[in-house]
């Protein structure tokens, strides 16, 4: 065999109906998984938001307040002003730096179980923001790592996964590390120089506030913003969401991992912008880095896009606002902090989160909150309000172990934790993440070890992304059916110059996986007759090679599924055990040579070899799906997971609660929701007969072409669309691309002639034989399959519109 990478092209699989391959078809799956997440605005809202306990304010969207900033910033740099001025105030009070006492002299070692960033091995130390205090003798730590603290720290750094690095202090004294120790990250709001945030005064209200913590038994750890003021709008946490985001999740799991905490009580607070980090990044995004605790959001933390996670709807939630922190307070003078907070409380009390309050404080603005106070009453809350937990009863397991019986106690929590490392006896070691949120513990826990494909840069492959793209979807799954998922980073090092991969040196990396495998399923009480592997091309190549015919002592049960790969020598040795247990192939139709490299290799061929082999062999479950039009890389993973435990007899997960997959455009919806290009509803829901509107065919062409950066002019050029309407941006971008007028009738309904234009214009508008049709827009559009080239004035439906978007971007 030779190198078969994979790349990040992702398609998707729906419900399609197959002929019978090799003698065997799965049967139709089930409902994919399909990612709940708020579509842009304009569309009609399905039930009525609970009443506000506000006075109802008009509040400007996040993009706004972020084009006020950089305007406002460009004439206070113009002015060569401080920003700090009795016309605009700065949105933190400034601070006096004081000088940062010695770090003790030594440092406690971290737990056995250790974590290791992908790139520890190249880390360097981070850079120091200007006018910083002293660095104190941790500043000497790597930068990518987390050492345990069990003293007060400053001035640590951290660099993540992607490079993005940044400090953080630890408070630990005065915790019990004899007893669960949980955590509070603290986020402060925007600042132009470090002394005006009181992330640079260690010693002032942080210590007040780690005191209310620690009264908790709960580390305290504020974390400087990596922003470096790129935008002229000062150290923020919300501009640049996503990279701080990144940033900020491998920093916790790592922490919480190196520390021991309980990943069961980890709470954020933010201040102002570090509020609206909360609402908008955090609590919207996949919490594999925790699994309970809470959120505490200080004079902001709205939400106007996003959808929350489902993973915090029975996590306290609170928020404060004095009640006259409203526009003026701030920089913008147009922001308010209350309607933030009310619009946030609002969003997320709609979405379902049954704990959540906010109160309007009597304090005058912006500045005058008692932060120590709002932690050490919120915590208190918190805790009196938490859901209580149950006290399971120690479950027996047995199992068989050198011909004697031995009883167990199943583990009652799991941690969910990205780059945690392992070595094997033979010192071999690699890379894994851990997804297990919302597990029953009551019940068996099964778990799902995944191999992704070949590739020679990290970039190409998806182990090296464990907070978005597939990953976090196939954990969702795999957890709803109350099994962990485990992505399983290669060891090879590519000695050979052929990539990384997982079916070269087959002995060693056969070794490291049995013995891991073998290692976590024991220390975790997990239940060894539910343990499955599924593999991609040479993911998949090595599970049918080496894993399934050879020593499969760390497992009595469970399935392997093989996606693009799979094959066999034709000489499987298995006992009866593994005989029995289900073995799954997919593979696409159009999967043939020539879409890998080597040129030579067909996934098809792997496949149709390796089904033969296991099937000759007398596994009685063996079988392979054909997918009608696919290829290496079109592959919805999520969905086939879910289809293939689900044919297996476990739980099905929610999708679109109104969408089944006999929907003749599941695939392409499916596809739409893997790429946020088209997406739901906050109430569960698709809508598939409801019409799209211009504003939002805008925002989905804006979303295909990449999400590219936008200069949108201060005034805007159309004469119905303002510079606050939620979708500005997205439709200034579709005018340059040549879609002319002084109007742009947003909340219009698309039609076949309008959809054509968009997506002409968005294409460049290239040379087209216009033939019988009415325009250029409808010639091209009907050669590339995008509708039928009609002049109907019938809106065009959701579903539809999923199809045609389909076929645009690929």
């Amino acid at each position: 065999m030779a190198l078969r990478p994979r790349t990040i092209k992702a398609g998707s699989l729906a419900a399609i109906a197959v002929p019978s391959v090799l003698g065997s078809t799965l049967v139709a799956p089930a409902s994919a998984f399909a990612p709940v997440v708020q579509d842009i605005p304009g569309a009609a809202t399905a039930t009525q938001a609970p009443k506000s306990l506000f006075t109802s304010t008009v509040q400007p969207t996040l993009s706004q307040v972020a084009v006020q900033i950089r305007q406002q910033a460009e004439q206070v740099k113009q002015a060569q002003q401080a920003p700090a001025t009795t016309a605009v105030q700065p949105i933190q009070k400034t601070y006096t730096a004081q000088a940062v006492q010695p770090a003790q002299a030594t440092q406690q070692a971290a737990p056995s179980a250790t974590f290791q960033s992908a790139q520890a091995a190249q880390a360097t130390q981070a850079a120091q923001p200007s006018a910083q205090p002293a660095q104190t003798a941790q500043d000497a730590q790597s930068a990518s790592g987390v050492a345990a603290t069990r003293t007060n720290q400053t001035f640590l750094s951290y660099t993540s996964p992607a490079g993005t690095t940044s400090q953080y202090h630890v408070y630990a004294e005065g915790v019990d590390f004899s007893k669960p120790v949980g955590v509070v990250f603290y986020f402060d709001g925007d600042y132009w120089r470090n002394d005006q945030s009181k992330v640079y005064d260690p010693s002032g209200e942080l210590a007040q506030m780690a005191a209310s913590a620690a009264a908790q038994n709960m580390l305290f750890v504020p974390v400087i913003s990596p922003d470096a003021n790129r935008y002229d709008a000062g150290v923020s946490w919300w501009e640049d969401m996503e990279r701080n985001g990144e940033f900020f999740r491998s920093f916790a799991s790592s922490f919480i991992a190196a520390n021991g905490v309980d990943s069961s009580n980890v709470w954020t607070m933010g201040y102002s912008g570090g509020a609206e980090f909360i609402t908008y990044e955090l609590n919207t995004k996949p919490q594999t880095w925790r699994n309970g605790g809470g959120s505490i959001m200080v004079a902001g933390g709205g939400l106007d896009e996003g959808t929350p996670s489902a993973a915090l709807k029975s996590q306290p939630m609170f928020w404060y606002a004095n009640s006259n922190d409203g526009t003026g307070e701030t920089y913008p003078q147009t922001w308010s902090a209350r309607g933030a907070v009310e619009g946030g409380y609002d969003a997320y009390l709609a979405a379902g989160y049954t704990n959540a309050s906010a109160t309007v404080l009597n304090g005058s603005g912006h500045f005058d909150y008692n932060f120590s106070q709002i932690l050490s009453n919120s915590l208190s809350k918190g805790k009196a309000t938490a859901a209580p937990k149950v006290e399971q009863k120690a479950e027996q397991k047995t199992e068989q172990k050198s011909e004697q019986k031995q009883n167990t106690q199943r583990a009652r929590t799991m941690s969910s934790a990205t780059y945690q490392s392992y070595t094997s006896p033979a010192g071999t070691t690699s890379q894994y993440h851990v997804y297990a949120n919302n597990l029953d513990y009551s019940k068996p826990v099964g778990v799902v070890f995944y191999f992704d494909g070949d590739y020679w840069q990290r970039d190409e492959s998806k182990v090296y992304t464990p907070d978005e793209g597939m990953l976090a979807a196939m954990g969702k799954i795999a957890n709803a059916r109350n099994m962990v998922f485990v992505p399983i980073i290669s060891p090879d090092t590519n000695a050979s110059g052929n990539g990384i991969t997982w079916w070269e040196d087959m002995d060693a990396n056969g070794e490291f996986f049995r013995s891991f495998a073998k290692s976590f399923v024991s220390q975790n009480n997990l239940d060894a007759s539910q343990v499955w592997t599924m593999g991609y091309s040479g993911g998949a190549e090595f599970i049918t090679y080496e894993l399934t015919d050879h020593n499969t002592s760390w497992r009595n049960g469970g399935g392997s599924i093989m996606v693009a790969g799979g094959d066999s020598d034709g000489s499987v040795d298995a006992d009866a055990t593994t005989k029995a247990s289900p073995m799954y192939w997919w593979v696409g139709a159009k999967d043939t040579s020539g879409n890998t490299y080597p040129v030579t290799w067909s996934a098809r061929g792997a496949v149709e070899s390796g089904y033969n082999a296991y099937l000759g062999a007398g596994f009685s479950d063996a079988r392979v799906k054909l997918i009608d039009g696919f290829s290496h890389h079109d592959y919805d993973l999520p969905h086939i997971l879910a289809s293939s435990l689900d044919f297996a007899g476990k739980t099905p997960a929610l999708g679109y609660s109104d969408l089944s997959d006999s929907n003749p455009n599941y695939n392409e919806i499916s596809w739409n929701s893997d790429h946020r290009i088209m997406l739901g509803f906050a109430d569960g829901t698709f809508r598939p007969n409801a019409s799209v509107n211009r504003a939002q065919l805008a925002t989905y062409l804006y979303r295909v072409a990449g999400r590219p950066a936008v200069n949108a002019p201060a005034v805007s050029p159309f004469s119905d669309v303002p510079t606050n309407h939620p979708a500005y941006k997205e439709i200034y971008w579709l005018s340059q691309q040549g879609i002319s007028g002084s109007d742009f009738r947003p909340l219009e309904a698309v039609t076949e002639s309008t959809m054509a234009e968009f997506m002409y214009r968005a294409a460049g508008s290239p040379a087209q034989a216009q033939g019988g049709y009415a325009s250029q827009a409808l010639a091209w559009a009907a050669s590339n399959g995008i509708g039928t080239g009609s002049t109907s004035s019938a809106a065009i439906t959701r579903d539809a519109m999923a199809g045609y978007l389909y076929i645009y971007a690929n």
